[in-house]
């Protein structure tokens, strides 16, 4: 063919993507003596935004973002259930501090409770990633005790926080249990730490071969 057509092409558009949100706002509630309400904001069914305000001035005291959102987001007593669930004092220094607990749906060591503690001095809640864990087992008022733990694909742990009267850790106690394959044999190991101000002043560890038949 000794001609050569060319056609003009008209591109389309690109479409504008917006995710869809579904936005839920809470009812004022009192915590730590100022009045409070949640935004929480479901983005596409897949990621979630938690926001707390103060209902008078609209400044803002907790963000919080998660790619897992709750199973219960419809439901009606959902901001209730997360009020009952998630303000509690977890340092023992009198003031509620906000557990957020985000449950993955496949495997414990994907579950997470995220803790934000009260900070009188400024009125606002900060995260203390030092206290996260999957699980929180057990907050002891009487002796001042949290107790977490961690699930791995080859172990779990669980970690004692010892706190002081105005909400500091004092020491922790960590105790694991897991295995190790060191060529065709599985070695159990058990290990205890405990610690001060970030460094180990105290270990010990136990293995044993696990035999299998």
């Amino acid at each position: 063919m000794n001609e050569i057509t060319t056609d003009s092409v008209t591109k389309s558009p690109v479409p504008e993507i917006i995710a869809d949100t579904l936005a839920k706002i809470s009812s004022p509630f009192i915590l730590n003596g100022t009045k409070c309400y949640w935004e929480h904001k479901l983005i596409s069914g897949e990621e979630i935004i938690i926001k707390l305000f103060d209902y008078k001035t609209d400044k803002l005291l907790l963000k919080h973002h998660d790619i897992y959102p709750p199973l219960n987001y419809n439901a009606k007593n959902y901001f209730d259930n997360i009020n009952n669930e998630s303000l509690v004092d977890v340092n023992f220094d009198g003031y509620t501090d906000i557990l957020l607990k985000i449950y993955s749906g496949s495997m414990a060591m994907n579950d997470r409770v995220y803790v934000y503690l009260f900070n009188h001095k400024e009125g606002k809640y900060t995260s203390a990633e030092y206290l996260e864990a999957n699980r929180i087992e057990l907050i002891d008022k009487k002796n001042r005790k949290l107790i977490t733990s961690n699930e791995y694909r080859y172990g779990t742990d669980s970690i004692i926080h010892h706190f002081d009267k105005v909400g500091k850790v004092e020491f922790t106690d960590e105790f694991s249990h897991y295995r190790i394959l060191e060529d065709t044999t599985w070695i159990e190991y058990k290990t205890y730490k405990k610690i001060v101000n970030g460094e180990t002043i105290n270990e010990r560890t136990q293995s044993d071969t696990i035999k299998w038949e």
